[in-house]
């Protein structure tokens, strides 16, 4: 090994100690990048789920069946009863109330 080859790695190292570089701080983990992340995720998920709407089905109330006897007995009150418009109006009321639910029950196995 000759001299200048000596002197010229004894000079880069001397350069090199002489002039250090700052250190450069440890990198942990990137939390404002992984929040950010995150809440993107979480609105991506929000908006996108309301394109996913379950079909709406009718809520019906069930239906008490009545006999024929128990009809006909209604029919023969209320004939006997032409006093009484309250009790006839909701009857009335009432078999309309039915009809519509028919409607509904229907609409819903459908």
């Amino acid at each position: 090994m000759n001299w200048l080859s000596l002197r010229s790695v004894t000079d880069l190292f001397h350069r090199d100690v002489s002039c250090p570089q700052a250190p450069e701080p440890p990198r942990g983990p990137r939390i404002a990048a992984a929040l950010l992340a995150l809440a993107l995720t979480a609105a991506a998920v929000l908006c996108l789920s309301g394109c996913a709407t379950p079909p709406v089905r009718p809520v019906c109330l069930p239906l008490k069946t009545y006999s024929a006897a128990d009809q006909t007995a209604l029919r023969t009150e209320l004939d006997a009863h032409t006093d009484t418009p309250v009790t006839h109006r909701v009857v009335g009321d009432y078999m309309g109330m039915r009809d519509a639910d028919r409607v509904c029950l229907k609409a819903a196995q459908s």
